[in-house]
């Protein structure tokens, strides 16, 4: 399925490479960003991607995260970035924005449909709504250049101890004051009333949820709830969470905490999370979830057609 996603994404067949996974040799010594239990296996280096087009820039990081430890593979590109992401397996990306062939924004879009690891962008623009954009797109941090390797080291810690910890979690009671999830019995409540879902849709909500403030991809959520990622089957998503929001507008969640991203898919935004930034253009009255145009402009029409 990855080769023929890569090839489907104009991926040259001479580029691809299968490789078999072996045991190391030896064990590594423990590196900073990954640990286990007394009884696991020991601990293997957490793996860096690092895309970034400027040589220099590119070699320094590299030795420098290096030195701190971590396994450092670098790509100049965006799709040689795509390629390493989808044969390595890193533990999470660091991506530049600007990008000779495709932007990082694309990138991230493109690996967002069949991966969920870690993103920071690093990034020479510090304009605020370049920030949201970046961050609502599904990067996990935003780093903008130039930057000491010390804030790199600290910026990669603080998401890899959040994603390890979400994933710690799984499984287990989820519970942020207003909604409660049971993922093993798959059952829901909103402020302590059962909320009546059938499984597909607990599955979805479920991913939703225990992802917050992240833009779940039609793919993800096509996995999450029927266990394939199709993507002629978007339209089973947007019906699914259309009825997810008519169910939650009936509690003090609310249907607009399930927020529609045009052309990606969606993202919960728990009712106790801050607002984003307000919009640069004036905003106009709107009905339905037209709240979505803090993170594309011109995201209404598309919003209320999904509705439908």
């Amino acid at each position: 399925m990855t080769a023929q996603y890569l090839l489907d994404q104009r991926v040259p067949a001479c580029d691809l490479v299968t490789v078999g996974l072996a045991e190391p040799a030896e064990a590594p010594a423990p590196v900073p960003g990954r640990t286990g239990r007394k009884d696991e296996e020991p601990a293997q280096p957490t793996r860096l991607l690092l895309v970034e087009d400027d040589d220099a820039v590119r070699e320094a990081l590299c030795l420098a995260l290096a030195r701190q430890g971590y396994e450092v593979l670098g790509e100049g590109t965006g799709r040689a970035g795509l390629r390493s992401a989808y044969l390595q397996r890193p533990d999470l990306v660091l991506l530049d924005v600007m990008l000779p062939d495709i932007d990082g924004m694309e990138v991230l879009r493109r690996l967002r449909t069949v991966s969920d690891v870690p993103v920071i962008y690093l990034t020479a623009r510090s304009d605020s709504i370049d920030v949201v954009v970046g961050l609502e797109t599904g990067a996990d941090d935003y780093i903008v250049k130039p930057c000491q390797p010390r804030e790199i080291n600290a910026r990669i810690r603080r998401v890899l101890y959040r994603y390890r910890a979400a994933e710690r979690r799984d499984g287990d009671v989820y519970d942020d004051g207003l909604l409660r999830l049971d993922s093993p019995q798959q059952q829901a409540w909103a402020v302590g009333v059962p909320l009546p879902l059938s499984r597909t849709e607990f599955r979805v909500l479920d991913r939703l949820v225990r992802r917050t403030g992240a833009v779940q991809h039609f793919g993800t959520l096509l996995e999450a709830g029927w266990g394939t990622a199709s993507p002629g089957a978007r339209d089973r998503v947007k019906f699914t969470v259309s009825r997810l929001r008519g169910k939650l507008d009936a509690t003090p969640v609310g249907g607009g905490s399930i927020v529609s991203v045009r052309g990606m898919g969606y993202l919960y935004r728990s009712p106790t999370m801050p607002a984003l930034p307000p919009s640069p253009k004036p905003a106009t009255a709107s009905t339905g979830y037209g709240h979505t145009h803090a993170l594309h402009d011109g995201s209404r029409t598309q919003d209320r057609a999904e509705e439908r």
